[in-house]
């Protein structure tokens, strides 16, 4: 009977010290993650491989939220990637992402997104509210003579905005005009 408790009591104390061990290793493996400065994240970033086919490509992290500069990034390609800038949109026509109200992916709303946005964000934001959680990339309209013309002052003002969940997905623009300032926006490019 002795033998039998002096072996349950070893096996137990292993036990314990075998999940301490566990709980101390994941503990500290965490602490190391969250001692990552942001710069590290950024440096990590992939650089950006500028192609006709694939004007950004991009490995999204899975699993885990984007960090503000990721979600920048991801932003800047998908407006690469479907027509916005001066750059060709993707070459693959099927992937292009229709807007909420007027897709524009035909000939003719290609011809009005090309070259409408600037390439680099202006601004970003993270709301916790808007579509259940999201990351609100601002972009500034490109001042050609018919967009000053229509906005007029308020140009400097308003944009557009790309909006994506915390993970980098759902990636969409704002159908509407979007304020390129708003309380919690942090500005990147003025």
């Amino acid at each position: 009977m002795k033998r039998l408790t002096l072996k349950l009591s070893l096996a137990i104390l292993t036990f314990f010290i075998g999940v301490g061990a566990v709980g101390f290793w994941y503990l500290s493996r965490i602490e190391a993650e969250s001692q990552k400065s942001l710069s590290d994240v950024v440096s990590s970033i992939p650089p950006v491989k500028m192609t006709v086919e694939n004007p950004c490509d991009y490995p999204q992290p899975k699993h885990r939220e984007l960090e503000p500069e990721e979600a920048v990034y991801l932003a800047e390609c998908f407006i690469i990637q479907n027509g916005y800038t001066d750059l060709p949109p993707v070459a693959d026509k099927s992937k292009l992402t229709p807007e909420n109200l007027f897709p524009g992916t035909d000939e003719e709303g290609m011809k009005m997104r090309h070259d409408s946005l600037e390439r680099k964000a202006y601004s970003f934001e993270r709301d916790n509210e808007f579509y259940g959680g999201s990351w609100v990339i601002m972009f500034r309209y490109k001042p050609h003579p018919d967009v000053v013309k229509f906005y007029g002052d308020r140009l400097k003002h308003i944009g557009r905005a790309v909006v994506m969940d915390f993970y980098g997905k759902r990636l969409r623009v704002q159908h509407s005009d979007y304020p390129l300032t708003m309380p919690d926006a942090k500005i990147i490019n003025p």
